[in-house]
């Protein structure tokens, strides 16, 4: 019997209306997950074209200079770290006032951090015999890179609302917007023009998200919040700190065995991994004070664990089929469209699997929320020993040092990433 029309539009209304329902409850994540995506597509897109028209070599330069962006972290002395815990965590215990007062505070100490980074960066250019250009223009874009840098992290630990993670998935959009429009710059002006591009999203982003910024404070200085943050972010920016000091051995190992080209080379493979890092860091970004402040709220460690495994699980499953896709048309691209980087194609498909790897360990989050600090001391402290000796070790076992440093790279990830999950179990499963 042939169904009347009323009959076969109530179904598809009532399915219409389902699906806006539940976009409606998950419009946050899912509008956040898209503007990561978007920024990872675009960081991926941008650094193949940076292949074309710069040299290895000039590459490597740049990427070198921009180790100093990791080691000026030291100058926010765990401020960030601190807020980055302790925001979510007072907006969960419904003490927004004290809230509002670190932000103030630690808007105020970023200030001051900028102003003095830029005097050091100023009296180097300006004091210092530098003779080759590019290394001059390099030190002035990485010392305003390292001032947008700090504003950006402040204004990153202050967006923890729903509302507010709305509108930095918008800003996510426009990074990814502007990251792809610049590349003009790297077209007309090759390592000036990466320069200065680096520069202009890095501004443009800032700029936006300043305009969006949920907590509009003055600069305030509360002395008792300075501490209670220096207490609870020194720890937690000491071992981060580490990690990330730990985190450019790979780099240090080939400038002192081999040289600016061979860093150039591998810093192209790596796009891999740091693409791959991008969509799971912006979840975390969410994920992360998420937890706190349910944690805040509930004091329930199992919370946390149910977070951490369904997290990993998820990006497992969304990051290994994509890794695999680019193991194959990686080569393929490469040899055809950027030849001065043929190198770097083996290098490129084993960090693709390290970034599987380090992207899904994310719910390792969950020893920060919880402030488990002996389990997060023993975590980050296997980690950082593993980002310097399975390098070291690749480099000693393979004739080919850019191959036997990402084969390091790898297998340091993948251990990391069941000791993060094995520490996150105990953490919430034994005490």
């Amino acid at each position: 019997m042939q169904k009347s029309k009323t009959e076969l539009v109530i179904p598809l209304k009532r399915n219409y209306n389902r699906l806006l329902q539940l976009y409606s409850q998950y419009k946050t994540p899912i509008l956040f997950s898209g503007g990561s995506v978007a920024k990872a597509f675009a960081q991926m897109i941008v650094g193949f074209v940076i292949a074309k028209f710069v040299t290895p070599k000039d590459f490597g330069l740049w990427n070198t200079l921009n180790l100093a962006l990791t080691y000026s972290l030291f100058v926010q002395a765990g401020l960030i770290n601190g807020l980055n815990r302790e925001l979510p965590y007072l907006f969960g215990k419904g003490e927004d006032k004290e809230a509002v007062q670190m932000a103030g505070t630690v808007q105020t100490f970023t200030l001051i951090s900028s102003i003095l980074v830029l005097f050091i960066g100023a009296g180097y250019i300006v004091f210092a015999d530098i003779k080759n250009p590019k290394v001059y223009y390099g030190i002035t874009g990485v010392t305003i890179l390292i001032v947008l840098n700090y504003y950006q992290s402040y204004l990153f630990s202050t967006f923890r609302s729903k509302n507010s993670f709305l509108n930095l998935s918008k800003l996510q959009f426009a990074h990814a917007f502007t990251n792809i429009i610049t590349l003009i710059l790297v077209f007309y002006y090759a390592y000036y023009g990466l320069v200065l591009k680096a520069i202009i999203v890095s501004l443009v982003y800032v700029l936006l998200m300043h305009l969006s910024r949920p907590i509009k404070v003055g600069l305030l200085w509360d002395k008792e919040a300075f501490y209670k943050l220096i207490k609870v972010g020194l720890p937690i920016f000491a071992l981060s700190y580490l990690e990330a000091i730990a985190g450019t051995t790979d780099k240090m190992l080939l400038l002192k065995y081999t040289n600016l080209e061979n860093v150039g080379l591998y810093s192209f493979g790596f796009y891999a991994l740091s693409s791959f890092s991008i969509f799971p860091s912006s979840i975390a970004s969410y994920i992360y004070p998420k937890m706190t402040y349910n944690y805040g709220k509930t004091n329930d460690k199992l919370i946390m664990w149910r977070y951490a495994k369904k997290i990993t699980i998820i990006l497992l499953a969304v990051l290994t089929p994509i890794a695999i896709l680019g193991y194959f048309i990686c080569p393929i691209l490469i040899e055809k469209f950027f030849p001065a980087y043929l190198a770097s194609a083996p290098i490129m498909q084993i960090l693709l699997f390290a970034g599987v790897f380090s992207g899904s360990v994310i719910g390792v989050n969950a020893l920060w929320s919880m402030k488990s600090w002996k389990y997060l001391i023993s975590y980050q402290l296997i980690f950082c020993m593993l980002l310097v000796g399975m390098p070291l070790l690749g480099l000693q076992l393979f004739s080919n040092k850019l191959e036997g440093i990402s084969y390091g790279l790898l297998i340091a990830h993948f251990i990391n990433l069941f000791s993060g999950i094995t520490f996150t179990y105990i953490a919430t499963h034994k005490e």
